[in-house]
């Protein structure tokens, strides 16, 4: 091969760099044009410059870099006043370049006992049930007949709560939602029912259980199963003993049937989890007949005023045989065959 001369190879190093300055040129040049044209305040996204960082959305307004013109509008907060104290509880703003979460509250000491006061447990924005009894004040009462009997104990060293929203309005009619201010340790204070059936469908209590029932676990017929103070709700207490008992399948209660609703009341939420893991539990008799009477429920309303089935089942037992529930068509509670079908609806504390 003949060796290049000198001459030649600057030659050939002149046409490389004139072809790579072209190229450069060529391509720099289709990236911000626009239809032949230089672009400007009217620049936009496009197949042929989608590539290019250089968009005018993302230059501040009013100014120009490489021809195209900023559109981009920045908000000047640094004159801003407000402070976390000024901005409702749990709320987000942006002062003075910083995010602020804000952390008034209007705290709810006394309930109105004639209004209707609504419960959204994780100050999400959902709304999860119509609050009930009120630990803050104890009560005893009476719904129906003598197997209507409550006592609501009164506790102490209690959560502190925030009216989240002013007006909500549900089957139970227009009322104030509360939410727990999450800083503030203590004990719960308020039972909440649920604002729907757990679903549409009438489950056994317990299909197999009759006559299996352990009788130490009998409430007397007359009694008040309420928790005294200090203690878990009966209902919570109730609801895990039975689950427990029913997860193990065949055993003293009796093969599982895929319509007992402690079978039921396991089914998992669409985030993985089920209302019990959550915390919910089958109201106790005392807490159903408490429910009943904070809404004096009786025949004439339980379904046209708030939508509610006639048969409930409670978690508490009877005896070997039977369980309680609230007849809301009739307006008592009483009890029935576990192997008998009635509605469910939970409930929970907060």
């Amino acid at each position: 091969m003949k060796k290049l001369s000198k001459k030649q190879k600057v030659i050939g190093l002149v046409s490389v760099i004139l072809v790579f300055a072209i190229l450069t040129i060529i391509i720099a040049t289709s990236i911000i044009r626009k239809d032949n044209k230089i672009a400007g305040e009217d620049y936009f996204v496009t197949t042929a410059n989608a590539e290019s960082a250089l968009i005018a959305g993302y230059i501040k307004k009013g100014i120009t870099i490489g021809g195209i013109t900023g559109t981009l509008e920045v908000l000047d907060t640094s004159d801003a006043t407000a402070y976390p104290e000024d901005i409702a509880y749990g709320k987000i703003a942006y002062a003075r370049g910083e995010r602020i979460v804000g952390t008034r509250a209007e705290i709810i000491t006394d309930l109105d006992p004639n209004e209707v006061y609504y419960a959204d447990i994780e100050g999400d924005g959902i709304v999860d049930g119509v609050i009930f009894a009120d630990l803050a004040v104890g009560e005893s009462g009476q719904w129906g007949d003598a197997w209507g009997n409550y006592t609501i104990p009164k506790e102490s060293n209690l959560k502190e709560y925030y009216i989240k929203e002013e007006s909500y309005t549900d089957d139970f009619g227009t009322g104030k939602v509360l939410s727990p201010i999450k800083e503030k340790d203590g004990n719960d204070r308020f039972y909440v029912m649920a604002l729907d059936d757990f679903d549409s469908s009438m489950h056994y209590w317990y299909c197999n259980a009759y006559n299996k029932l352990d009788s130490s676990y009998s409430v007397g017929q007359s009694e008040n199963d309420f928790a005294e103070a200090g203690g878990q709700p009966i209902g919570k207490v109730n609801t895990e003993r039975m689950i427990a008992s029913w997860n193990m399948g065949s055993g003293q209660y009796g093969d599982r049937n895929e319509n007992d609703m402690w079978g039921i009341i396991q089914k998992k939420d669409t985030d993985g989890k089920s209302k019990i893991e959550k915390g919910w539990f089958v109201p106790s008799k005392s807490e159903w007949v408490a429910f009943g009477a904070r809404f004096n429920i009786d025949r004439t309303n339980y379904s046209s005023d708030f939508k509610l089935s006639n048969y409930y089942w409670s978690s508490a037992q009877g005896n070997t045989m039977y369980a309680y529930y609230v007849y809301f068509e009739g307006g008592f509670a009483s009890n029935s065959n576990v192997n008998n079908s009635f509605y469910v609806r939970l409930a929970t504390t907060f």
